[in-house]
Parts: C-alpha cells; structure tokens; sequence
C-alpha cells in the first residue's frame, strides 16, 4: 500500500481501478519521403490543422455549456497555436527541404516551443507550456501518430492518474467514467483543479509521484477532501474508505434536500449566501442549488470571448435576461476586471512584466472611461427589470472610488435626460482586494453602500505569493493570520459603517472555512453553484456562538499551521462526515 498527501482540489471519495494516464501519448517514425509525395503530405499537414481547429472549438463550447466561459476560455490559447502563422511556416519548410513526414516536423518545431516556455521567467508563460504539448498531441494523432494509454481507452469507470490532464483531455472524460482524479502537479487554482471541481469530480493535485506509484488496473482511493492518494490499499484501509465514502455520500443527499431552506445558523443570524455567475448558461445551477442571489457576476466573459468591444445593447440584453430571471433577489454586477491573467489584444491591454501588478482592474476601466462608461450604461438599463448591485474591482482607496463614483453619476443623469427607465436606486460596492484597501477600509465604508472581500487577491497580494506557482502552492495560506486579520478588520469597519460586508473567491466556497468566517462576522458569501448546499447545510448546523466562539480562538494564534490544526479538528468533530469522512 502506498499513500501519498497532495493538495485538496475537490471534495469527496473516490474508489475504484486506476487509469494511468502516460504523459506523452504520442509516438511518430522518423523517415524521408519521396519528392513525388512532399505535395500531398503538406496538404495532409494542413487538413490536420483545419481538423484540430475545428475539434479545439467544438470541446471548447461543450466546456462553456458544461462548466463556464471562464473554464472555456483555457482553450482559446490553443486556437491562437494552431492558427500561428510561423509555426505552421515552419513546418512546411522542413517538409519540403528536408522531406520529413509532416508529423515529425511538427513535432520537433512545438517541442523546441515548449521547451523555451519551460525555461520562461514568467509562470503565466510555463504554464502555455501545457497547451502547446496538448497541440502538439492532438495534431500528431490527425497525422497518423501512434498513441499510448489515453482517456479514450476507459472500459469501466476509473480513477485516472496523470502528470496533468490538460483541459482538452478534461472536456472529453465522461463524468460517469471519471470516479476521481490525481495528478502529479498542479495546485488548488491549476485548470485540472478548477474544472474537477465545475464537474462534481473528487481530486487531489500536486501528488508528487502519483503516476510512479499507481498501477494500470489496481485499487486506488482518492480522498479530494483530505488531499490524500492510496495506491493498492490494504483490506483494512479500502474497507474504512469505502464506509467513509457511503457517509459522504449519505450526506451529499441530505444537503440538496435542504437546498431550498434560508442560510441560517441554528440560533437565527442570517447568512446572505450567493453564487458565482460566469456567463448566462451558467443561471440554470444557480436557481437549481438555492442560491439567495448572485453574489459576483463576473462580465469579463463579453470581453474576452470577442474580438472586438461588445455593444452596449449586447450587454444591456445578456444582464436583463439574469437579472429578469432572479428578480427579487440581488445580482451583484462586478464592473470590467482585465489585466493579471486575463487580457484581450483589442482592449489595448498592454504586455506587462507584472501583469498582476499591472493595468487591471478598476484603474484599467478609469483609463479607458469610454469602455467603462458603456457597460455602466447597460448595467443601469438592466436595473429597471431586477434588483442590481454594482460592484467595482480592485478598488485601492477614497480616489479611486470617488473617479468612478463621478462617472457613475454623469452615466446616470445622461440615461435620465434621454428618458431612460432605471431603477431610482443602484448600490455601488468596492472589492477588498489589497493591503491598500484594507488600509482605506474606514474611508472606504464611508462612501460605499456594501463591500465584498475578494479572497483570491487579496491572499496574494497580503502574502506576497503567485497563487499559480506550483513552488511555492504550499505558501498560499487562506489561514494565515495576517489574512484573518484583514478580514476582521473589513468586516469591523463595514459594521461599524452599518453595511454589509461579503466575500467571495475559492476561500469563501472552502466547506472547511465556512464556521470560521461566520464567527469572523461576514455576511454575505459568494461560491460556486454546486457548492451551495453544502456550505447552506454547515450554516444551518452551527450556532453563531460557537462560530465566534472557534474565530476569537483563531484570532488568538500565531502561526497558520496552528490555525489550520484547530479549524480542521473543530470541523472534523463538529461536522463527521463533511469535513473528514467519519
């Protein structure tokens, strides 16, 4: 038996036979054609691109329809490699000059890409490294390529093991052939983790050594809450997870009974609790889990899924239909948030060293007033058909505020003289996103009607750390005191202001965090759809006394290792079965 720790990336048990996954699934002969056949293998090479494109944009709507836009978007790059000009130049160069099999050249040309992005400064840059090998597989199995053991050879539903599962592999799994998944690399925020987690699916990331010690055909267990791999059990251990796993499972069952409950704890204090919304598709899973609202509808989607800038009746339609649809409930509307990892050419956005440091955010969308003011226009014409709430990314302090606040109220004395129907009242919140803005806080919940603490940033940014570098994944700590003190120090100030104060982000949706950030006095709390229920069903079996009582313990520790231990032993006993499998 051999059991490995990796990281947590989506929750639940998982037993079964293993799929192992080889990382390079394609093998080519090398050869010299004929002269007379140089002609007819260039024309091969390019029906394989057309055929790669057209597959690439087929999985890339089945993951928009299935999982989001956002999840979809991961194979935009691998559109822009299959198109690139030089490549494919290349290619057919060292076809017609050295008379290779088109397979091989194109082999040769993206691994030496692959390999210069391997070597590059940026993380943002080595993790392309990824789609060019996922390319560079598909294209070699258009052109005749020999593959080894892939996802499509699964005959019975299994646990896959991999180095990485690139998103196109991702797409083509079936859910029901899927029992869970473990990785080599890859950390909470890599794209296997994010669409295992879109998909229901139990994974565990950054087992190093998984794929050394998994076995074709054996036993494995995959434990997506704990974070731990067992690679062919014991009979004692595989009887213990298989009871674990029915105890899950029994309590999966009871939390989409409760969906339709209010989000409160056992002794009356109310929790706002609302769901993360992508792009319209997406409405079905907010309504069907109970969520009380849409907690942060990211509008990025209008952007980066064009190339060019959308309408503003094209915006104005897409938030009428959300809002119309989850009228009375509130949709919070996050203005533009580009710049850091997410970047369209026609935007203007610039290449930057520090992208993350970078034009994003609120300070892009005030250097770009004309692009603000337009989807400004569409959110306040929505407004008339629903409840709206307008919330500004990125927000540093006082000056940035007032700048977008001045704007709101020419956009809207504009809308007023032409007549325009809107509704007499649209909050305006900030996003908590820096040290900067925790610092403003008191200024800032003094001109804001809400604010929402966006957990993702503001953790990189407090701890200095690249939330997508593998090497330091273990230094992302949601726990760590200075992270609990911003916190507290929002929600103190919004208190003392008299608004509400959410948050959002993977900490929010982190079933295992839920009873401490009650007691740390948010609110309001925006997750992913699918996880609703399952946070809904931890409120409701907590009491806000013992959820200060747990926060006032945390906020008393020095270290996050000895914050991790007591959240972790309070919610394993408090919550059997949820938390850690009892």
């Amino acid at each position: 038996m051999t059991t490995l720790q990796g990281i947590a990336a989506s929750p639940g048990i998982a037993i079964g036979p293993i799929h192992v996954v080889d990382p390079e699934e394609i093998e080519v002969q090398d050869g010299n054609l004929a002269k007379s056949a140089v002609s007819g293998e260039k024309e091969r090479f390019r029906t394989a691109i057309r055929e790669s494109l057209d597959e690439v944009r087929e999985l890339r709507e089945k993951i928009a329809l299935e999982t989001g836009e956002e999840q979809a978007r991961i194979l935009d790059a691998q559109i822009e490699i299959l198109q690139d000009p030089e490549a494919q130049k290349q290619t057919l160069a060292v076809i017609e000059r050295e008379r290779k099999p088109a397979a091989f050249a194109y082999r040769r040309i993206l691994t030496a890409v692959a390999a210069r992005l391997d070597e590059a400064d940026s993380e943002y840059y080595r993790g392309r490294a990824i789609d060019v090998r996922d390319v560079r597989r598909r294209m070699l199995a258009h052109l005749g390529g020999i593959r080894t053991h892939t996802l499509r050879d699964l005959k019975e539903p299994s646990l896959i093991v991999a180095s990485d599962l690139p998103p196109s592999e991702m797409a083509l799994l079936p859910r029901n052939m899927a029992l869970g998944l473990a990785t080599d690399v890859g950390g909470r925020t890599s794209h296997t983790a994010i669409m295992a987690r879109a998909r229901g699916i139990p994974a565990v990331v950054g087992v190093k050594g998984a794929t050394d010690a998994a076995k074709q055909g054996a036993i494995g267990i995959v434990d997506g809450t704990r974070g731990i791999a067992i690679f062919d059990p014991d009979p004692e251990t595989l009887a213990d997870h298989v009871r674990k796993r029915g105890r899950y499972l029994e309590l999966a069952a009871k939390r989409v009974e409760l969906k339709d409950q209010r989000c409160a704890t056992s002794d009356g204090r109310v929790i706002e609790l609302g769901a993360n919304l992508e792009v319209p598709e997406e409405l079905p899973s907010v309504i069907e889990n109970g969520a009380d609202g849409i907690g942060l509808y990211r509008t990025e989607f209008f952007y980066l899924s064009r190339k060019q800038l959308p309408t503003e009746d094209a915006q104005f339609n897409a938030y009428r239909s959300i809002v119309e649809a989850m009228n009375p409930k509130p949709v919070n509307i996050r203005t533009l948030d580009v710049g850091g990892d997410k970047f369209a050419s026609y935007l203007g956005t610039p290449i930057e060293k520090n992208p993350f440091l970078g034009l994003r955010g609120l300070r892009f969308s005030l250097s770009r007033e004309e692009i603000f003011r337009t989807q400004l226009r569409a959110i306040f014409r929505a407004s008339a058909y629903g409840n709206v709430r307008i919330m500004f990314p990125m927000v540093l302090g006082l000056e940035d505020l007032r700048r977008a606040r001045e704007i709101v109220e020419r956009v809207r004395l504009q809308l007023r003289k032409e007549g325009v129907a809107m509704a007499s009242k649209v909050p305006l919140g900030v996003m908590i996103e820096t040290p900067a803005s925790v610092f403003s806080i008191d200024q800032l919940t003094q001109e804001s009607d809400f604010t929402s603490i966006g957990t993702n940033d503001l953790i990189q940014y407090t701890l200095a750390v690249d939330r997508g570098n593998e090497a330091i994944s273990e230094i992302y700590e949601p726990l760590h005191p200075a992270v609990l003190r911003a916190i507290r120090t929002v929600v103190d100030a919004g208190h003392r202001a008299g608004i509400p104060v959410g948050i959002c982000g993977e900490m929010a949706g982190e079933p295992l965090y839920t009873v401490l950030l009650v007691g740390l006095g948010l609110e309001e709390f925006s997750v992913s759809p699918y996880l609703v229920p399952e946070i809904k069903t931890i409120v409701r079996a907590t009491t806000f006394a013992e959820a200060r009582e747990l926060a006032d313990r945390c906020m008393s520790l020095s270290t996050p290792s000895e914050v991790r231990t007591v959240v972790t032993e309070f919610m394993s006993r408090r919550y059997p079965g949820i938390i850690v499998p009892a």
